[in-house]
């Protein structure tokens, strides 16, 4: 096979890399390619952190160790023009690596975490925190959070089959940026060792090594919540996901137990003005009306109108739900209607609509189809594979097929 590069060759013999030279303790290895990078803060001024357990400090821009710490009380570490003050002591790097023993566990914001930990200054005096942790591992703290626990071990197992298809498919789409994922609704939920269940645990343990390609490579094997009925075609997303298996379509009666196949919401028209004002968009002040002016061929908004003040402001569907919050618009397929001062949103499913429906995954694992069975109804066209089999370039297509 063709590995893409030697950081792959870590990941498939374990993603942990040999101890320093000179080291007093083993220390795990922060920059094997194996490791995902999980972005856990952004732009935030400061963070709180602890460390139980012996770590290496080093810089992270040279690798240089600065020291050896048995443990680490909770600190505050703080964006400053001069570098990262921790505590009270100010260091003159870019950026911290904090590299814990085995035994030895990272917590930030009571969240505990596997891996090494980086505190990077940004260029606007905010801190950027990245956890690096070993795919399978960062996987655990997906799971858990992605799926209940309780649900039925084959749609657990399809679930973390699809995950690390997506986790993957980052790492090898962003080498030259600063983190892959995000630990929210943005990429993935991530909540870390805090987040481990049983038997979330033992699903990403049986599909050790399992992803989705189509054509032999990897491709974003997206998934959401609650379809509502149908899956969407994957140019939601982006053009460039107009793939086989991301095609949408799929007629899913099977999501009808979940909380989120129908839901309401009402909004009054100062919700609407004042989401726009937070978002500095256009005062659209007194609204008149929302407009949906443009559907995708399966039925979800694709473009809507905010029309008041002289002016109408066009939103994608994603956009809108992005004003107003993803809990609170949980998806574009949906409808409007007027009642009085207030717009009634009467909408289906949760998510984006697109790749496999964790709701209806759980159905059909209890109706006895196998984890393979269900990525292949949500995926057409697409095969499961191990990691060893599999050439290690993500696909992203324009085309249609």
């Amino acid at each position: 096979m063709r590995l893409r590069s030697i950081g792959l060759i870590a990941l498939l013999a374990g993603g942990i890399g040999a101890p320093a030279a000179g080291a007093a303790m083993p220390i795990m290895a922060p920059e094997s390619a194996g490791l995902m990078r999980v972005a856990i803060a952004q732009g935030e001024p400061q963070v709180e952190l602890t460390v139980t357990g012996q770590f290496r400090l080093t810089n992270a821009e040279t690798a240089e160790v600065l020291r050896y710490r048995p443990r680490l009380p909770q600190i505050i570490f703080r964006a400053v023009p001069e570098g990262i003050l921790m505590g009270t002591q100010l260091m003159l790097v870019p950026g911290l690596m904090i590299e814990p023993t085995e035994d030895a566990t990272v917590r930030i914001r009571g969240q505990r975490l596997r891996g090494a930990v980086s505190v990077m200054r940004q260029p606007d005096q905010t801190l950027l925190v990245v956890n690096h942790v070993d795919l399978e591992d960062y996987l655990r703290g997906v799971l858990a959070k992605e799926a209940p626990d309780y649900w039925p071990s084959e749609a657990l197992k399809a679930v973390a089959i699809a995950a690390r298809t997506y986790a993957l498919f980052q790492r090898l789409s962003k080498d030259d940026a600063a983190y892959d994922v995000t630990a929210n609704v943005m990429s993935q939920l991530y909540g870390g060792k805090s987040a481990e269940r049983w038997r979330t645990s033992r699903a990403v343990r049986d599909t050790r090594g399992l992803v989705l390609t189509y054509r032999g490579v990897i491709f974003p094997a997206f998934f959401h919540s609650t379809c509502g009925g149908m899956t969407e075609q994957g140019t939601v997303m982006g053009s460039a996901y107009n793939l086989e298996p991301l095609r949408g379509g799929v007629m899913c009666s099977f999501c009808d137990e979940s909380p989120f196949y129908r839901w309401q919401r009402r909004l009054s028209k100062g919700d609407i003005v004042w989401a726009m004002k937070q978002q500095n968009r256009p005062s659209v002040w007194p609204l008149d009306r929302l407009e949906i002016t443009k559907f995708t061929p399966n039925g979800r908004v694709e473009a809507l109108a905010v029309v008041g003040g002289d002016r109408q402001v066009v939103l994608s569907g994603y956009e809108f739900r992005a004003l107003l919050g993803f809990d609170r618009i949980r998806s574009t397929w949906l409808q409007l209607a007027r009642e009085g001062d207030e717009i009634l949103i009467q909408g289906r499913g949760w998510g984006h609509g697109v790749g496999l429906c964790q709701w209806g995954a759980a159905k059909l694992a209890r109706r006895g189809m196998s984890a393979r069975e269900i990525v292949s109804f949500y995926y057409p066209a697409a095969e499961v594979a191990n990691l060893r089999d599999v050439t290690f370039t993500p696909l992203v297509s324009s085309g249609g097929s």
